[in-house]
C-alpha cells in the first residue's frame, strides 16, 4: 500500500541549520492552509494506505482542534489499513496534554520528537527553541499519556560538541521510553544562518575524524542498549522500524500533501508549490518522469543506506536485468576495497563503506 506524507510548514522560529520548506511568522495562515490541505486530500479520495507521516515545520504548533481535524481528514479521504502506522513530528515545548490527547484520539500512534541534543549550549548554538529539560519532560509526558512508539531525533557534529557531551545525550536518550532513535550528523547547508556563522568563524564544528568517531560510538552504544541500526542513521528496538520511511528507501509509492510535498506513483515524481501562499491560492504540481536509469540509481542509493542492503533478486524482478550486468564493475571494485559485501543474496555497505558512503553511493548515480 501507499504511504501518505503531510507537510505542515509552520515554525515558531527557523532553526539555524534548516533549509527545509518551513516558515516562521506565518501562523495566521494555518486556517486557510488547512482548507487547502483538505481539498488536496479529497483529490486522492479512495486511495489505500498503511502509513501516514505528518512532518514539518512543526506540526505540533497546530491547536488540539486542528490536530483532530487533520487526522479526521486522513481517515475520511483514504482507506487506512488495519495495523497502520501514523506518525506526527513534535518539537519540545509546543505540546500539552490537550494536544497529546487530540493526537491519540485522532489515530496518531507514533510520535517523532525533535530533541537533537540534551545539552543546552548545543541546542542554543543551532537555534532550537527548547532546552534539555523541556525535551526530557516532553518525551516523558508522551509516554505517560499513552504513546508506546516514540522516536527522538538526535544530531552529532554540532558546534563545540564533544564526545563527553554526546555520551551525556545518548545516556539520557536511552533512559527515556523511546523505541526508535534517528541520529544524523549536522550538515551545513548553503544559505542557512548556520552556514553564515560557520563561514565567518563565529562557530567551530568538530572535524571529520571526530564526526566519524561520534558516529561509531553512537552505533556501538545504541546496539548495547537494544537499538539495532537498520539504516545508516536510524536505530530501532525490535519491531519498531519506521514503516513509512522504509517505503522511501525501498522505492514504494507515496502521496504527498501540502506545500513542497512530493508524491511518487512508481514512474513520475510530483512536487507541490513550496510557498505557503502559493499552495493556498493555486497549488501547481510539477511532474518529473523518471527514466529507467533514474529508478535504478535511486533503488541502489537508498537501498544501500539500509543495513540489509539491496536484494539482487528484487533488483532483477523490478528492472528485468541482473544487478551484476548493470553494476558488476562497481560492486567488484568496492568489494575488493572492503566497502561493499555480498551475503545471502544482498549487497550491503561494510562498516568501512558506511564511513565513506557518500563517495560509494555516487558511483551508482
Amino acid at each position: 500500500m501507499k504511504g501518505i506524507y503531510i507537510h505542515v510548514p509552520f515554525c515558531a522560529r527557523k532553526c539555524k541549520y534548516c533549509d527545509f520548506a518551513s516558515y516562521a511568522g506565518k501562523m495566521h495562515l494555518i486556517g486557510a492552509y488547512m482548507v487547502a490541505l483538505e481539498a488536496e486530500a479529497r483529490s486522492y479520495r479512495g486511495e489505500s494506505a498503511d502509513t501516514v507521516f505528518v512532518g514539518g515545520g512543526t506540526p505540533s504548533l497546530l491547536s488540539a482542534e486542528e490536530i483532530e481535524r487533520l487526522c479526521g481528514m486522513c481517515f475520511e479521504n483514504f482507506n487506512i489499513a488495519d495495523g497502520y502506522e501514523f506518525t506526527m513530528e513534535i518539537n519540545p515545548g509546543t505540546v500539552d496534554e490537550d494536544k497529546i490527547r487530540a493526537m491519540l484520539l485522532g489515530g496518531v500512534n507514533r510520535v517523532s520528537v525533535g530533541v537533537q541534543s540534551f545539552c543546552d549550549a548545543e541546542l542554543e548554538a543551532i537555534g532550537r527553541i527548547h532546552d534539555a529539560k523541556t525535551a526530557y519532560d516532553t518525551v516523558c509526558a508522551l509516554g505517560k499519556n499513552g504513546f508506546t512508539n516514540i522516536n527522538i531525533d538526535l544530531m552529532t557534529a554540532l558546534p563545540s560538541q564533544s564526545m563527553e557531551s554526546l555520551k551525556e545525550t545518548l545516556n539520557t536518550a536511552v533512559s527515556l521510553p523511546v523505541t526508535h532513535i534517528s541520529a544524523y550528523s549536522l550538515i551545513v547547508e548553503d544559505g542557512t544562518e548556520l552556514e553564515r556563522e560557520y563561514s565567518s568563524g563565529k562557530i567551530v564544528l568538530p572535524d571529520d575524524e571526530v564526526d566519524r568517531e561520534m558516529y561509531a560510538y553512537t552505533v556501538d552504544f545504541l546496539a548495547k542498549h537494544g537499538f539495532s541500526r537498520y539504516e545508516i542513521s536510524n536505530f530501532a528496538r525490535k519491531g519498531y522500524k519506521c514503516a513509512h520511511n522504509v517505503k522511501y528507501w525501498t522505492g514504494e509509492e507515496y502521496i504527498g500533501l501540502g506545500a513542497a510535498a512530493h508524491s511518487y506513483d512508481g514512474s513520475t515524481r510530483y512536487c507541490n508549490s513550496s510557498g505557503v501562499e502559493e499552495y493556498i491560492s493555486r497549488n501547481k504540481k510539477e511532474a518529473v518522469r523518471l527514466s529507467e536509469q533514474d529508478k535504478i540509481s535511486e533503488f541502489m542509493i537508498t537501498g544501500l543506506r539500509m543495513e540489509k542492503g539491496v536484494s539482487a533478486d528484487v533488483f532483477e524482478a523490478r528492472f528485468g536485468k541482473s544487478i551484476d550486468d548493470v553494476f558488476g564493475g562497481a560492486l567488484k571494485k568496492f568489494a575488493a576495497m572492503d566497502l561493499i559485501k555480498y551475503k545471502d543474496g544482498f549487497y550491503s555497505l561494510t562498516p568501512r563503506g558506511i564511513d565513506v558512503s557518500n563517495s560509494v553511493l555516487c558511483e551508482f548515480v
